[in-house]
């Protein structure tokens, strides 16, 4: 598995090899009749790219974007977004993988961010579960409309604001005991 800076992931892609099949990629997991240059619109916003390589083929890969706006916070937001995986591997944790690659680099000074669809009869469950097992929690009611229908925003804060928020929550609930 690898996760590279976008600058690094042009360096090493010299021949557009793994542009072209992450690209294809992304529009066969997303149902797109036209393939998006995912990789040159990453490549442009100075983001990371992910993706899992078996046998010279891409099998799955997911983006991220930094987006902090504000210098004088704590932490910097990072947008991760784009995770594909190749049909006939579906079902073996490799998003997962991708998503917890992002966790393990920035998940100590980012809080990461994603929206995933959620339209009635529609909703994702399969990468509901698979964003939830790593930490993210769904916001309520904040959502929107894509061009897939509705799709809900999860988010995932550095794991210090985690501990210190169930540290806050165990005092109260000593306080109530007493």
């Amino acid at each position: 598995m690898v996760l590279l800076s976008a600058q690094n992931f042009k360096r090493n892609d010299i021949n557009h090899k793994l542009t072209n099949q992450i690209n294809q990629l992304t529009a066969n997991a997303f149902l797109h009749e036209v393939v998006s240059p995912t990789v040159e619109t990453t490549i442009s916003q100075n983001g990371f790219i992910s993706y899992i390589q078996i046998d010279n083929q891409i099998i799955a890969s997911g983006f991220g974007k930094e987006d902090t706006y504000n210098t004088h916070s704590k932490y910097k937001t990072m947008y991760i977004h784009t995770f594909s995986t190749a049909k006939e591997y579906r079902g073996r944790g490799l998003c997962k993988q991708l998503v917890n690659e992002f966790i393990k680099k920035f998940g100590k000074t980012h809080i990461l961010y994603l929206t995933v669809r959620t339209e009635t009869n529609d909703v994702n469950k399969s990468a509901i579960k698979c964003y939830t097992n790593c930490g993210f929690i769904m916001l309520p009611d904040v959502y929107r409309n894509h061009y897939d229908g509705k799709n809900n925003a999860m988010i995932r804060v550095p794991t210090s604001v985690r501990k210190a928020s169930l540290k806050k929550k165990k005092k109260k609930k000593s306080k109530k005991i007493k």
